[in-house]
């Protein structure tokens, strides 16, 4: 089996990206890394115990000679034997609006897309092309940004996206096609020197090479590394909630200032993960400092008392809502987690009382044909379980003391607009497991990393 073919298989294996079974939707363009994938894909088709591919081409509407790539893609999967769908995105009006760069407007188009068309056809996985060497250049890249968890890099399996070239190397890939005869395209915006990423790929990695020809290989040991050093962090992080903060969301003042600095940014980023090293060092300096009141244009920081009271200013998270059809699985980007249902029967009235707090039962007359997963609604109202009155859902956040910053993130499995379950807090009354005898729907989410 050539080299190219066993690393596929070993990233496959050791990262457990496929299932027997698993449904593909693959994220093609023509150049090289995507031609290599679903070439490998279909290849080992039987092998993995694939049930379906489909084949992905997202035109970002940037250059004129796409149609060409477009008639490559259509040519090359019909070889294959796999349906083509192609998909136009508008990412400069995206990108202007949204005032993101043309690279970040069109990722983020690409994989909205891309899980559109993975929840329509109900299918498992999203496979995307991402190998070794995007690896270094993303950990390099972060590196100019003084990012730590960016330097980490990319994971090999995000929710439902796996990436099977991790281990490979662009320099294999091209080897492997031109070994094979197997036909490409090449995309020109690659060799763009005012785009970053282009810059790091031409001008710097060429020059590290020179001090350490296996800069790919050292990439993946930093991964490696960093990997295991965030799960550690996230662990300790997860262990200091429960120390540190108070039932409505507050910080002790005292046993957070007898932590060391390096804990105190590990724990202020894993409660607010969107915040920029600089407002963490903000929160860090002011804890510190003797000053018991602070105002900024995003959060007001106030110690009252023993507690330090974080303020931030509304976050504007946009509604979502996404199709979970019963039998499948769908991942919520916003919460970080995914959501999987099943039908079957329950071996005992045990299983009500002692099944874990990720998962909960539901039994119908007749069985829907999907969930839907959303955040809060204005107006929204919930019956938690065992009540027969409604209340207003945000009323029930205040009573639980939800943080605020965390209330439009937290995903809601609705029917008909009822809400069914506030996932991993509380269930709703409706749809109760009555009868034994008969199937019921089991719904478990996973907290993803």
């Amino acid at each position: 089996m050539h080299k190219v073919e066993q690393k596929f298989l070993k990233a496959i294996k050791d990262f457990n990206l496929i299932s027997e079974g698993d449904k593909i939707v693959v994220a093609f363009s023509g150049g090289a890394d995507s031609t290599l994938l679903l070439y490998l894909l279909k290849e080992f088709y039987n092998y993995l115990g694939l049930k379906g591919l489909y084949a992905v081409y997202v035109n970002h509407g940037l250059r004129e000679s796409a149609f060409k790539d477009e008639e490559f893609a259509r040519g090359f999967t019909a070889g294959l034997g796999i349906p083509l769908e192609i998909k136009k995105v508008d990412v400069k009006s995206f990108a202007k609006s949204q005032k993101l760069s043309l690279e970040e407007a069109g990722r983020v188009l690409r994989y909205k897309t891309l899980e559109g068309v993975r929840q329509r056809l109900g299918y498992t996985k999203i496979a995307t092309a991402h190998h070794l060497s995007d690896l270094t250049e993303t950990q390099l890249l972060f590196y100019t940004r003084g990012s730590i968890a960016g330097i980490k890099g990319f994971q090999p399996k995000e929710g439902m996206v796996i990436r099977p070239l991790f281990y490979l190397t662009k320099e294999e890939i091209y080897r492997y096609l031109e070994e094979k005869g197997i036909p490409h395209i090449e995309d020109e915006t690659n060799t763009d020197l005012t785009i970053a990423r282009n810059r790091i790929r031409h001008k710097v990695i060429p020059q590290l090479k020179l001090i350490n020809p296996s800069l790919e290989d050292s990439a993946l040991k930093l991964w490696a590394i960093l990997s295991e050093e965030n799960k550690f962090w996230k662990k300790h992080s997860e262990e200091l909630k429960k120390k540190l903060l108070t039932p409505s969301g507050d910080i002790l003042l005292k046993p957070f200032s007898e932590l060391t600095t390096a804990e105190q940014r590990r724990f202020l980023k894993h409660l607010y993960p969107q915040w920029s090293f600089e407002t963490v060092e903000t929160v860090v300096r002011f804890v510190k400092s003797s000053k018991t009141f602070w105002a900024g244009e995003n959060l007001t920081l106030l110690k009252e008392g023993e507690v330090l009271k974080i303020i931030p200013s509304r976050l504007e998270f946009k509604p979502y809502a996404y199709k979970l059809p019963i039998g499948g699985e769908v991942f919520v980007k916003e919460a970080n987690l995914v959501l999987k249902t099943r039908v079957r029967k329950l071996t005992s009235e045990k299983e009500l009382f002692t099944k874990p707090p990720n998962v909960e039962f539901f039994q119908f007359e007749t069985l829907p044909e999907f969930f839907t997963v959303r955040n809060r609604r204005e107006g929204d109202r919930f019956v938690p379980f065992g009540r027969k009155k409604e209340v207003k859902l945000k009323d029930f956040f205040i009573k639980e003391k939800i943080p605020k910053h965390l209330r439009d993130t937290i995903p809601l499995l609705t029917l008909a607009n009822k809400i069914l379950w506030i996932v991993g807090i509380r269930r709703g009354n409706f749809f109760a497991v009555k009868d034994l005898n008969k199937e019921v729907v089991e719904v478990v989410y996973e907290q993803l990393d």
